[in-house]
């Protein structure tokens, strides 16, 4: 077997960069004992093998060598910001056929979920259904041409995209905002790498304070993510995307190119950058992008549930609320009854979510389908009083048994009540609240 010097000296291009990895991981202990190294020479062994090329199969003793190195696996992936397995992994997909990112025995925040990853000749993912709508992903976005070769992304600035897309730019496909660096950023990349036709990425409007999803979307492209998907070096609050693979990070990075105008929000200025980049060449890619697999998308185990009301409804036994706007103070009022009828609490407030807050932290509320249908009355009832609207209240969803009607008794107000007022400094003016 040639000496490991004179093998690094040598290195077909082909494998070099994989083994490059592999082979600096490896002077680690941490990696000599974590699941993705493993598995990365699990999949080293494998695609060299199998390879045509005399020098690439040549490698395999070597890997051997390595993995008899390896430890007793102490951890299958502890979110290294440098994972020299996982990055040996993407190296191999690249240039191996049908190299597989094995799934870690750990919970689904692990960056190693599977993918399945396709041969050398750059072809981009297209979806086997031709009608396949798009963008599949829901979002804050406006649809341009779906022939264009390039989106916007405005970050927080809500009335960009449509200033954007009325200007009938040729060019533009998409323009939507994007306010978080992980939930936010996960949907555009998925939405981008659904239509092949889009290259580039325009990134402007202002950057969400603390989020700063702008920033994120800069070190994804520049940095890529660590094994535990966090992208690597970004100034974000929580840069983390448990939505997306290993592969899908690569493909994004390989098809789409970005135009940094973070700060810029003259729809001139932005329009003119979009039709620069429809006159550039397109960005080479260098690695095929398969046909959508359902096995190797973490979406693909999301459950799909069609709303329905519920047939039966069930009393809380903390009891229930009459909302009563008063428009002469401008303000509502929340009465808490027991479900024998006796009134006990009353709310008094201006805002839905914290006279909510307070029944809840009160303990008035003890179901989650009494509490979602006291916030969605509370917010009707706060439209109206805003708008100058007529309040009514409706009914909660499904039927009372039976027993429980005849229990509730009649509604009366007795004795006892508690005028409860929530915290006046989130709730009232400031003239009122500092009188």
């Amino acid at each position: 077997m040639r000496g490991r010097d004179e093998i690094l000296g040598t290195l077909p291009p082909k494998a070099a960069p994989a083994f490059m990895e592999i082979a600096r991981g490896m002077k680690l202990e941490k990696c000599r004992k974590c699941g993705c190294m493993k598995d990365a020479l699990d999949q080293a062994e494998r695609a060299f093998a199998a390879s045509e090329e005399p020098e690439v199969r040549s490698l395999g003793p070597v890997i051997s060598s390595y993995q008899a190195k390896m430890k007793p696996l102490a951890y299958d992936c502890i979110g290294c910001k440098k994972c020299w397995g996982a990055d040996a992994t993407i190296a191999l997909a690249k240039h191996f056929d049908q190299i597989e990112i094995d799934q870690c025995a750990v919970e689904d925040n692990c960056a190693c979920r599977p993918s399945t990853m396709a041969p050398a000749s750059f072809q981009l993912y297209q979806s086997k259904s031709t009608t396949a709508p798009w963008p599949p992903h829901p979002g804050d976005y406006v649809l341009g041409d779906p022939e264009g070769t390039v989106a916007v992304c405005t970050l927080s600035n809500r009335d960009l995209p449509h200033q954007l897309i009325a200007a009938s730019e040729s060019a533009l496909a998409i323009a939507g905002r994007c306010d978080t660096e992980n939930i936010g950023i996960e949907k555009v990349v998925l939405n981008l790498l659904a239509n092949p036709r889009i290259r580039w990425l325009v990134i402007c409007g202002q950057d969400a304070k603390g989020h700063r999803a702008g920033d994120a979307f800069l070190r994804l492209k520049e940095r890529g993510v660590d094994a535990n998907m966090r992208v690597l070096e970004s100034a974000s609050w929580r840069p983390i995307l448990k939505n997306l693979t290993l592969l899908q990070v690569a493909r994004f990075r390989e098809q789409v190119e970005e135009i940094n105008l973070i700060g810029a929000t003259q729809p001139d200025r932005i329009l003119a950058a979009v039709r620069e980049c429809s006159v550039k060449p397109a960005p080479v890619a260098s690695f095929t992008l398969p046909e959508a697999d359902s096995s190797c998308d973490p979406l693909a185990g999301v459950e799909y549930i069609h709303a329905k009301a519920p047939k039966q409804l069930h009393l809380d036994r903390a009891g229930f609320f009459i909302i009563l706007p008063q428009a002469q103070k401008g303000l509502m009022v929340c009465e808490h009854y027991e479900n024998n009828g006796r009134l006990v609490h009353v709310i008094q407030g201006q805002q839905a979510d914290v006279i909510a807050a307070t029944a809840v932290e009160r303990g008035f509320v003890t179901q989650l389908d009494h509490a979602a249908y006291l916030g969605r009355e509370l917010q009707k009832a706060e439209a109206a009083l805003s708008g100058g609207a007529t309040y009514e209240q409706d009914g909660a969803l499904g039927e009372l048994p039976r027993s429980q009607e005849e229990d509730q008794g009649t509604k009366t107000n007795g004795r006892g009540v508690q005028m409860i007022q929530p915290a006046p400094a989130d709730d009232m003016p400031p003239s009122e609240s500092t009188a």
